[in-house]
């Protein structure tokens, strides 16, 4: 069973960590067309987002019209704020993805990083929702999700979807112990026996109990996190449906990886993470605002050499 569950996970995203709330907070889709078919563009300028395919098919002849997210110009000044460079290859490789929340940190090792969020308008082109902004990683830095490992302390590094997990309310990808900001999806306001299992090769590891006196551990009872988690963003590191590392012999990636708040050393500076990623409150609280789960929104963490695909 783990290694179809291994499989899922690498082949979707390449991604990973365990709980990042210790100082403050502790886890394309394929078109198949017919050899003989023939893209044919419908429009003649430079921004053109259609594709027409048109195929023979057993019943007569079929048109299909098929919408794809613009490669955008690196000189596009809704982008202001944004790395048009790195979100120019990320779109190219991600035809589906109309958001991206791109972690850049300057080499593998900082513990220091920037979160910006790119989106695809309505008028097919893309803008920057939220420009480079102070953000903080793991305090051992960040590392591809294949080679970390929960309690390693590092931010799982590579491309995720927005994570989803199990409530007593439904699924959600938005939770926190403050109020709903305005969560563009299902939001979960943390109840005192909520807990996020993150101790490895446990059949919780990795999934949302309400069972605050089994919460033990590397488990996180996330009311007792307190301000940190005002609000959290579930990135999708090893998440629900295929957890690896919820049963025995399982490798155990990641657990409980969220964009939450900073966490503050007794001088006011912001503290590195246990494998989250950490950002200002007024950061955190336009990202819940903004992400959109309607969008396919992606995770991209990692160097800029990295995510260019150096």
């Amino acid at each position: 069973m783990h290694r179809l569950k291994l499989a899922i996970m690498v082949g979707t995203a390449l991604l990973g960590t365990t709980s990042c709330a210790a100082d403050g907070a502790r886890g394309s889709r394929l078109v198949d067309t017919a050899a003989s078919t023939q893209p044919t563009v419908v429009a003649t300028d430079a921004i053109s987002t259609t594709v027409q395919v048109t195929s023979t098919a057993t019943r007569g002849e079929r048109t299909q019209v098929t919408p794809f997210p613009q490669v955008p110009p690196l000189d596009n000044p809704a982008l202001a704020g944004c790395d048009p460079v790195v979100l120019r290859a990320l779109v190219q490789g991600n035809a589906t993805a109309r958001q991206w929340i791109v972690v850049l940190a300057p080499t593998i090792t900082s513990t220091s990083a920037t979160l910006q969020i790119a989106t695809l308008g309505p008028n097919d082109i893309w803008g920057c929702s939220l420009a480079a902004t102070s953000a903080r990683v793991g305090r051992s830095g960040i590392r591809p999700f294949a080679d970390r490992r929960s309690g390693d302390d590092t931010t799982p590094s590579g491309i995720f979807p927005l994570g989803s997990v199990l409530t007593p309310q439904g699924p959600v990808s938005f939770f926190g112990n403050s109020a709903d900001p305005g969560a563009r999806g299902p939001y979960r306001r943390v109840q005192t026996d909520d807990c996020y299992g993150a101790n490895p090769n446990t059949t919780g590891y990795g999934h949302w109990r309400t069972d605050a006196a089994g919460c033990t551990g590397a488990d996180e009872l996330l009311h007792s996190i307190g301000a940190a988690y005002e609000h959290a963003i579930l990135i999708g590191a090893n998440t629900e449906p295929n957890v690896s590392g919820d049963a025995p012999g399982e490798t155990a990636y990641a657990s409980a990886i969220f964009v939450h708040r900073f966490t503050y050393t007794a001088s006011g500076a912001p503290k590195p993470t246990s494998g989250c990623v950490s950002v200002s409150h007024s950061a955190l609280v336009t990202a819940v605002r903004t992400i959109d789960p309607l969008l396919d929104p992606h995770f991209a963490i990692g160097t800029q050499q990295s995510l260019l695909g150096g």
